[in-house]
């Protein structure tokens, strides 16, 4: 295995790097421990890289994003909470908020799975890679996921 460049480095940081932030605010629904996380992942990526390439770079950073959320999550006991206002700025389109302040309000094993599956299109198989969780658990967490959001829409 040969040792990436820093220029690939930041090829990649440049690439994913909107990915990452999202997946982050997401799981955490906290833009302060987002950033937490969001550092860590790509310090990970830049002390992995010196050990060799990656075959599936995008794949490396969502399992090792999900990871350093759970992380944070389970060290930091506060309230998620996030000012919407602030993810404007990295949302798609920016149309995208009032789908995603639903999406904060789902419990966190839906909102990872409809997140990847919507937002980062990956399929079911993808996400239980991933996230180490079995395809047909994935499709049910997507199935309540969608049920409970179809009734906060109907509220």
């Amino acid at each position: 295995m040969k040792n990436m460049t820093e220029s690939e480095y930041r090829q990649l940081v440049e690439e994913y790097s909107d990915m990452v932030t999202r997946l982050c605010v997401v799981h955490t629904g906290n833009f302060s421990d987002a950033e937490d996380c969001y550092q860590n992942v790509f310090f990970k990526l830049f002390k992995q890289m010196k050990k060799g390439s990656l075959p599936n770079p995008k794949a490396w950073l969502i399992r090792v994003a999900l990871n350093e959320c759970r992380s944070v999550l389970r060290y930091r006991l506060r309230k998620n909470t996030v000012d919407l206002n602030s993810i404007t700025s990295f949302s798609k389109d920016g149309s995208d908020i009032e789908i995603l302040d639903l999406i904060f309000r789902l419990p966190p094993k839906y909102r990872d799975s409809i997140y990847l599956y919507y937002f980062e299109e990956l399929s079911v198989q993808e996400i239980a890679e991933l996230t180490n969780i079995k395809e047909n658990t994935i499709k049910t967490h997507l199935k309540r996921g969608r049920e409970q959001l179809k009734d906060m829409i109907m509220l």
